[in-house]
């Protein structure tokens, strides 16, 4: 008798946990929705500003397009407040340049179940076309337009904010090449940090 009552004290135990993960929620699926915004990017020689747009793939891949304006400096150039004015002043100033791009991207969020909704780290790649173009400050030189190839790798992440917004920010390599000389260069790759502001919809 003890024998029988023994073994029903054990088994009790796991017929409770057998009823009760019946009611056990299971953790709700990520959501994944179209992404579109606006971006602000800081490059090694310049700031740009930006639009994106991106839809969602299976496997939590985002594919979109990007466009960018850069406003470029020069390597040499120095800005300054001038101290009797306090207007700001710029030295050794040769070129006024500016790229604008339009990339083709695919975005790949990681460990989308692992980690809560709101923070969405994610690795990412780009690819298009760039066309430059400057006005050199030296009037004996001619002014620039020039196409070339864009593209970059990225990780970064996405905080998902109220109402369906949010940030991100991503560290990126930019590939940039020309295939004349433009701004003194055909080199213009640069590391850029980028923010975005978005909405999930």
């Amino acid at each position: 008798m003890n024998k029988f009552f023994l073994i029903f004290l054990i088994l009790i135990p796991f017929q409770i946990f057998a009823q009760y993960e019946k009611y056990i929620l299971k953790d709700p699926e990520p959501k994944v929705f179209k992404q579109g915004g606006v971006a602000f990017s800081v490059v090694e020689q310049g700031t740009g500003i930006g639009v994106f747009y991106a839809l969602p793939t299976r496997g939590f891949f985002h594919v979109g397009a990007e466009m960018d304006v850069f406003l470029l400096r020069d390597r040499n150039q120095i800005d300054l407040i001038d101290p009797w004015t306090g207007l700001p002043i710029t030295i050794n100033k040769e070129n006024n340049a500016y790229m604008l791009d339009l990339l083709i991207t695919l975005k790949k969020r990681l460990f989308a179940r692992e980690i809560d909704d709101t923070l969405r780290p994610f690795v990412m790649i780009g690819t298009g076309p760039v066309y430059g173009i400057n006005f050199p400050e030296d009037p004996k030189r001619k002014d620039e337009f020039v196409f070339g190839f864009s593209g970059y790798l990225a990780s970064g992440v996405d905080i998902a904010l109220e109402s369906q917004y949010f940030l991100g920010l991503r560290l990126q390599y930019r590939f940039i090449k020309f295939s004349d000389s433009f701004a003194q260069r055909t080199n213009h790759s640069t590391f850029d940090i980028r923010l975005e502001i978005g909405k999930m919809f």
